[in-house]
């Protein structure tokens, strides 16, 4: 079944590209040029990995079709190897950043130790890179590195950037990251704004002190630790920076309709700490402590709401707002603000 859907969008993917030549050759006999594609790739990020590995492209006319019409070609003299926009699969391994910046995760059909040119086909022939990427089966460039946690301590609701390079990983999403003892991932930040150069994430609960470890691929080297312990405590103060304090209002409905607002206290108000910032919505468990059960953002104007699952009976709920540093380097630091506890 797979085959034949991979077969069909093969078809219209070559249907789309004969209606492009006899635009052409409609545009020609009315004697006007065919549009050229403006796709060209000017660079890209590592230029060696093992199947998996996310390069970055960098060029120009990355967007000017739809993503169902554009391919990723790597190119060499024993055969050049396709992703292919109109197939799911394909789409799945290139994100469109912008115009000029593409993700592309590399595909286990590329020839061990022979190297590829790289060109983007968006609506045409595209212009090939001047440099080659060569699939091998160590990290090579492709290894992710750590240079630095910001904060470096906190509690286990404290959102952490880790900068770094090569921390998208498969999937085209931030790596995989793990806090002491290493027994569950982090939740990335909502909304995504991890990039190959950063990512963020919230401590996990259970917690303790340790090194972050960051994966990426499952090849050997695709696994990097800090070099830095972060520490587990409601005592962290940022390295730099102003503190800001802020309350967080919240309420909740038998539905599970959550909704509240997120303030500075400060005189005049601090309103980064406020617009768009990560809320927690949290359940009591029946043996202590909590458990997140919801993520969202508030808006601009600090307000937010989540529709969360409510399980039969009285249950208790808060929301927090956890500890977010601005800047980078950090120069403010919005502190955690609890809600009062509510019950639906």
């Amino acid at each position: 079944m797979s085959l034949f859907k991979r077969n069909t969008g093969r078809r219209k993917h070559v249907g789309r590209r004969v209606v492009g030549v006899g635009a052409g050759v409609a545009l020609m006999m009315l004697g006007l040029a065919a549009p050229a594609s403006a796709a060209t790739v000017t660079s890209f990020t590592p230029t060696t990995g093992p199947t998996d590995c996310v390069i970055v492209l960098t060029g120009t006319g990355f967007t000017d079709v739809p993503k169902v019409d554009e391919d990723v070609v790597f190119v060499n003299a024993a055969g050049n190897v396709t992703l292919d926009g109109a197939v799911a699969a394909d789409a799945a391994r290139f994100a469109r950043i912008s115009s000029t910046e593409m993700w592309v995760q590399i595909p286990g059909t590329l020839t061990l130790g022979l190297g590829y040119t790289i060109r983007v086909d968006a609506g045409g022939t595209g212009t090939a890179s001047a440099t080659a990427f060569t699939r091998i089966t160590s990290a090579g460039g492709c290894a992710p590195t750590i240079t630095s946690l910001a904060p470096t301590c906190g509690n286990t609701d404290t959102t952490v950037k880790i900068t770094g390079t090569n921390l998208i990983g498969p999937g085209l999403g931030g790596a995989a990251t793990r806090f002491a003892p290493y027994a569950t991932d982090a939740a990335h930040v909502v909304p995504d704004v991890d990039v190959p150069t950063s990512i963020n994430v919230v401590v996990p609960s259970l917690s303790v002190d340790g090194l972050v470890r960051v994966t990426t691929f499952g090849s050997t080297g695709g696994q990097i630790f800090s070099s830095t312990v972060f520490d587990i405590s409601d005592a962290c103060t940022p390295t730099t920076g102003d503190e800001h304090a802020r309350s967080i209002t919240f309420k909740i409905k038998k539905s599970g309709a959550a909704s509240g607002v997120v303030s500075s206290t400060e005189d005049p108000a601090f309103t980064d700490c406020a617009a768009a910032v990560p809320v927690k919505i949290q359940r009591k468990k029946p043996g202590g402590g909590w458990k997140t059960v919801g993520n969202t953002t508030t808006t601009d104007t600090g307000s937010y709401s989540k529709k969360v699952k409510n399980k039969p009976g009285k249950q208790k709920f808060r929301a927090l707002a956890p500890k977010v540093s601005l800047g980078d380097p950090v120069t403010d630091t919005c502190l955690k603000a609890k809600s009062a506890t509510r019950s639906a």
